[in-house]
Protein backbone atom coordinates (compact mmCIF):
# COMPACT_ATOMS: atom_id res chain seq x y z
CA UNK A 1 0.00 0.00 0.00
CA UNK A 2 1.21 3.55 -0.84
CA UNK A 3 1.24 6.12 1.59
CA UNK A 4 0.06 9.40 1.06
CA UNK A 5 0.88 12.38 2.95
CA UNK A 6 -1.04 15.48 2.41
CA UNK A 7 1.07 18.51 3.50
CA UNK A 8 -1.48 21.10 4.47
CA UNK A 9 -5.29 20.75 4.21
CA UNK A 10 -7.15 23.23 1.60
CA UNK A 11 -9.29 25.63 3.64
CA UNK A 12 -13.04 25.09 3.45
CA UNK A 13 -13.92 28.00 0.67
CA UNK A 14 -11.74 26.39 -1.68
CA UNK A 15 -13.87 23.03 -1.69
CA UNK A 16 -16.46 24.61 -4.07
CA UNK A 17 -18.35 21.72 -6.86
CA UNK A 18 -17.50 24.71 -9.59
CA UNK A 19 -13.60 23.52 -8.87
CA UNK A 20 -12.67 19.92 -10.55
CA UNK A 21 -10.36 19.28 -7.40
CA UNK A 22 -7.76 19.92 -5.33
CA UNK A 23 -4.65 17.85 -5.95
CA UNK A 24 -4.53 16.61 -2.39
CA UNK A 25 -8.16 15.62 -2.48
CA UNK A 26 -8.34 13.74 -6.04
CA UNK A 27 -5.08 11.39 -4.15
CA UNK A 28 -7.33 11.14 -1.13
CA UNK A 29 -8.89 8.97 -3.71
CA UNK A 30 -6.14 6.65 -4.84
CA UNK A 31 -6.83 3.67 -3.04
CA UNK A 32 -9.64 2.90 -4.93
CA UNK A 33 -8.81 3.68 -7.76
CA UNK A 34 -4.91 3.96 -8.78
CA UNK A 35 -5.35 3.23 -12.81
CA UNK A 36 -7.51 6.85 -12.56
CA UNK A 37 -3.63 8.65 -11.75
CA UNK A 38 -1.80 6.33 -14.73
CA UNK A 39 -0.23 3.89 -11.88
CA UNK A 40 -0.46 0.30 -13.05
CA UNK A 41 -0.06 -2.12 -10.30
CA UNK A 42 3.51 -2.38 -10.90
CA UNK A 43 4.43 1.17 -10.00
CA UNK A 44 2.86 0.94 -7.05
CA UNK A 45 4.75 -2.59 -6.14
CA UNK A 46 8.15 -0.90 -6.51
CA UNK A 47 7.18 2.16 -5.05
CA UNK A 48 6.82 0.08 -1.72
CA UNK A 49 9.67 -1.79 -2.62
CA UNK A 50 11.88 2.00 -2.27
CA UNK A 51 9.89 2.60 0.93
CA UNK A 52 8.32 5.86 -1.51
CA UNK A 53 5.90 7.85 -0.60
CA UNK A 54 3.35 10.02 -2.27
CA UNK A 55 3.57 13.46 -1.22
CA UNK A 56 0.79 15.97 -2.28
CA UNK A 57 0.43 19.61 -1.41
CA UNK A 58 3.55 22.24 -1.23
CA UNK A 59 2.44 25.38 -3.12
CA UNK A 60 0.27 23.26 -5.74
CA UNK A 61 -2.17 22.15 -2.79
CA UNK A 62 -3.33 26.23 -2.33
CA UNK A 63 -4.64 25.99 -5.62
CA UNK A 64 -8.11 26.10 -6.54
CA UNK A 65 -7.84 22.99 -9.57
CA UNK A 66 -5.78 20.03 -10.06
CA UNK A 67 -2.51 20.95 -12.17
CA UNK A 68 -2.67 17.56 -13.59
CA UNK A 69 -6.65 17.29 -14.65
CA UNK A 70 -7.16 16.28 -18.09
CA UNK A 71 -9.90 19.21 -17.97
CA UNK A 72 -9.04 22.25 -16.22
CA UNK A 73 -11.46 24.96 -16.80
CA UNK A 74 -9.88 27.74 -18.13
CA UNK A 75 -12.62 30.17 -17.79
CA UNK A 76 -12.26 29.29 -14.14
CA UNK A 77 -8.63 30.20 -13.75
CA UNK A 78 -8.84 33.43 -16.06
CA UNK A 79 -11.35 34.96 -13.92
CA UNK A 80 -9.40 34.35 -10.60
CA UNK A 81 -6.12 35.47 -12.64
CA UNK A 82 -8.13 38.52 -13.69
CA UNK A 83 -9.47 39.63 -10.34
CA UNK A 84 -6.06 39.38 -8.58
CA UNK A 85 -4.06 41.35 -11.19
CA UNK A 86 -6.01 44.80 -10.30
CA UNK A 87 -4.01 44.36 -6.93
CA UNK A 88 -0.88 45.08 -8.48
CA UNK A 89 -1.92 47.24 -11.52
CA UNK A 90 -3.60 49.56 -8.62
CA UNK A 91 0.06 49.42 -7.00
CA UNK A 92 1.52 50.57 -10.79
CA UNK A 93 -1.01 53.13 -10.66
CA UNK A 94 -0.42 54.58 -7.34
CA UNK A 95 3.58 54.63 -7.25
CA UNK A 96 3.13 56.09 -11.33
CA UNK A 97 1.16 58.81 -9.77
CA UNK A 98 3.22 59.53 -7.22
CA UNK A 99 6.61 59.63 -9.07
CA UNK A 100 5.18 62.73 -10.86
CA UNK A 101 7.34 61.79 -13.76
CA UNK A 102 4.40 60.16 -16.30
CA UNK A 103 2.63 62.36 -18.97
CA UNK A 104 -0.31 63.77 -17.95
CA UNK A 105 -2.52 61.71 -21.01
CA UNK A 106 -0.52 58.62 -20.44
CA UNK A 107 -0.93 58.73 -16.76
CA UNK A 108 -4.96 58.92 -17.63
CA UNK A 109 -4.59 56.25 -20.17
CA UNK A 110 -3.24 54.20 -17.40
CA UNK A 111 -6.09 54.84 -15.46
CA UNK A 112 -8.35 54.63 -18.37
CA UNK A 113 -7.78 51.03 -18.50
CA UNK A 114 -9.87 50.74 -15.56
CA UNK A 115 -12.81 51.69 -17.24
CA UNK A 116 -11.44 48.65 -19.91
CA UNK A 117 -12.08 46.53 -16.68
CA UNK A 118 -15.09 48.13 -15.57
CA UNK A 119 -16.93 47.53 -18.64
CA UNK A 120 -15.24 44.18 -19.68
CA UNK A 121 -16.52 42.53 -16.21
CA UNK A 122 -20.10 43.29 -16.38
CA UNK A 123 -20.20 42.72 -20.34
CA UNK A 124 -19.01 39.01 -19.72
CA UNK A 125 -21.62 38.29 -17.06
CA UNK A 126 -24.01 39.65 -20.06
CA UNK A 127 -23.08 37.44 -22.38
CA UNK A 128 -22.67 34.24 -19.72
CA UNK A 129 -26.59 35.13 -18.43
CA UNK A 130 -27.97 36.28 -22.23
CA UNK A 131 -26.16 34.37 -24.76
CA UNK A 132 -24.79 31.37 -22.54
CA UNK A 133 -21.05 31.97 -23.50
CA UNK A 134 -18.30 33.87 -23.00
CA UNK A 135 -17.63 37.73 -23.86
CA UNK A 136 -15.57 36.60 -26.47
CA UNK A 137 -17.88 34.77 -28.36
CA UNK A 138 -20.59 37.60 -28.58
CA UNK A 139 -19.03 39.86 -31.68
CA UNK A 140 -20.51 43.41 -30.13
CA UNK A 141 -19.84 42.93 -26.87
CA UNK A 142 -16.41 42.25 -26.96
CA UNK A 143 -15.66 44.87 -30.06
CA UNK A 144 -17.02 47.67 -27.78
CA UNK A 145 -15.13 46.35 -24.70
CA UNK A 146 -12.11 46.07 -26.63
CA UNK A 147 -12.60 49.67 -27.81
CA UNK A 148 -12.32 51.36 -24.69
CA UNK A 149 -9.11 49.04 -24.56
CA UNK A 150 -7.96 50.70 -27.95
CA UNK A 151 -8.83 53.81 -26.45
CA UNK A 152 -6.27 53.49 -23.12
CA UNK A 153 -3.65 52.32 -26.18
CA UNK A 154 -3.92 55.85 -27.94
CA UNK A 155 -4.14 57.99 -24.81
CA UNK A 156 -1.07 56.05 -23.66
CA UNK A 157 0.82 56.19 -26.86
CA UNK A 158 -0.27 59.66 -27.47
CA UNK A 159 1.07 61.05 -23.77
CA UNK A 160 4.31 58.91 -24.10
CA UNK A 161 4.85 60.94 -28.06
CA UNK A 162 3.89 64.61 -26.84
CA UNK A 163 6.55 64.32 -23.91
CA UNK A 164 9.33 63.13 -26.15
CA UNK A 165 8.64 65.60 -28.71
CA UNK A 166 8.46 68.31 -25.72
CA UNK A 167 11.83 66.49 -24.48
CA UNK A 168 13.35 66.80 -28.31
CA UNK A 169 12.41 70.49 -29.00
CA UNK A 170 14.02 71.27 -25.18
CA UNK A 171 17.04 69.93 -26.08
CA UNK A 172 16.80 71.71 -29.06
CA UNK A 173 16.67 75.10 -27.84
CA UNK A 174 19.33 74.22 -25.40
CA UNK A 175 21.87 73.18 -28.51
CA UNK A 176 20.85 76.24 -30.16
CA UNK A 177 21.44 78.48 -27.18
CA UNK A 178 24.37 76.85 -26.65
CA UNK A 179 25.40 77.72 -30.68
CA UNK A 180 24.42 80.90 -30.19
CA UNK A 181 26.71 81.85 -26.96
CA UNK A 182 29.68 80.15 -28.56
CA UNK A 183 29.44 82.11 -31.93
CA UNK A 184 29.55 85.34 -29.41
Amino acid sequence: MVTILPLCKLPKPLHHKNYLSSSCSSFNNFHTNPNKFGLTKKHIDNNNKRGGKIVCGGLLSILPVDPWAPTIDSQSIASQLFAVSLFPYIGFLYFITKSKTAPKLTLFGFYFLLAFVGATIPAGIYAKVHYGTSLSNVDWLHGGAESLLTLTNLFIVLGLRKALRKASDAKQVTKTTEEEKSSV
